[in-house]
């Protein structure tokens, strides 16, 4: 029961047990900032460290979402540029390959090589669908969606039937021919002769231009990935995406029982072949440079993020935090009314201070 429901339609004493009350819960107040070390439990009890304390909590949220998503763009970048050195290796196996055929185009090494080939061209279309977190990887911002359609029947898709015709016929047309018509092949993004997804089934500069970004500022983000089709602008000895190109010359190798090895043309494919993979290699070898640069970008971004919102966090806290010494005083002025208070009501009511502060 407070003081001034005691009091209640006692005419002059109202006005005082009302004050009173508020003492006491000035009092409970301060008793319970010491306690607790807060300075309030809500930012209406702050005073006038609340704006601050208003203007500095949404910061802090801001920038911890920053810092969530910055780390998944690192573990997806992680996968992608793992996937991307298992990509690599196949093109390495594949350059080494071409280079035996190169002396040796025996039937025998034809055959394995046409083997190997192919079993390459279907671990590269389920590297193509390494999947993060988030989605696949290589997909940039259309990451619910596969980069490559069909991965499990890939070696029968219409683009690699397509290559193996051109192969077929390189006796009759020359090595220069059923090159141009095989990168061509390779780039066709129309319905039913790509085997990428609709989206990736672009040039390889729109391809790039949906790559991934993560925000690192207000109005500041950086790159965060690779898109399976991007790359440079084609010519007529590449499509313009290294993961084209490699995906082609697999496609040729695989091919090439199909087709006589005692012509000169044959034996100029598989020697262009074997340059253009080296090329495509290097390529390769650059974009994964590449992805492990944007990590360490990411890193030194998720570290000023870190900085920052732990900066702002002291400084919220200490917008929150009591102050002891300026709370001992402040108990002491509290109680020193409240004594004052109690004694003033006993002799106006000519009751003992005692029967107050028991």
């Amino acid at each position: 029961m407070t003081f001034s429901s005691i009091t209640a339609g006692s005419g002059p004493y109202a006005s005082l047990a009302s004050a009173l009350d508020q003492l006491n819960d000035q009092n409970s107040a301060i008793q319970g900032a010491i306690n607790s070390g807060v300075e309030a439990d809500s930012y209406a009890g702050l005073g006038d460290q609340r704006s601050q304390a208003l203007s500095l909590q949404p910061e802090i949220t801001r920038l911890s979402a920053m810092q969530q998503n910055v780390t998944t763009a690192q573990s997806e970048l992680s996968l992608g540029t793992s996937a991307l050195g298992q990509i690599a290796a196949i093109g390495t196996a594949l350059q080494t390959s071409l280079t035996s055929l190169e002396s040796d185009r025996s039937p025998g090494t034809i055959q394995i090589a046409a083997s190997q080939a192919r079993q390459a061209l279907s671990q590269l279309a389920v590297l193509a669908n390494t999947r993060g977190t988030t989605g696949y990887v290589f997909a940039g911002v259309h990451s619910d969606t596969p980069p490559i359609t069909d991965p499990a029947n890939i070696g029968t898709s219409a683009m690699v039937a397509s290559i193996a015709a051109s192969v077929a016929s390189v006796g009759a047309n020359g090595a220069a021919a059923t090159e141009a018509a095989t990168f061509a092949t390779a780039a066709d993004n129309s319905a039913g002769a790509s085997v990428f997804a609709p989206a990736l089934s672009v040039d390889p500069a729109s391809a790039a231009s949906s790559a991934r970004s993560v925000m690192v500022g207000v109005s500041d983000s950086v790159p965060a990935g690779f898109v399976l089709t991007q790359g440079v602008p084609g010519s007529a000895s590449s499509t313009g995406s290294s993961i084209r190109d490699l995906m082609r010359a697999l496609a040729v190798v695989a091919s090439l029982p199909s087709a006589d090895p005692s012509t000169p043309g044959y034996a100029d494919l598989v020697a262009d072949t074997t340059r253009s993979v080296a090329t495509t290699n290097d390529s390769l070898i650059q974009t994964q440079s590449q992805l492990g640069q944007l990590q360490n970008d990411l890193s030194t971004h998720a570290s000023s993020l870190s900085t920052l919102s732990s900066a702002l966090s002291k400084q919220l806290d200490a917008s929150k935090d009591s102050d002891p010494a300026a709370l001992s005083t402040a108990l002491s002025n509290n109680k020193a009314q409240l004594t004052a208070a109690y004694s003033l009501i006993a002799d106006m009511k000519g009751l003992s201070l005692a029967s107050y502060l028991s």
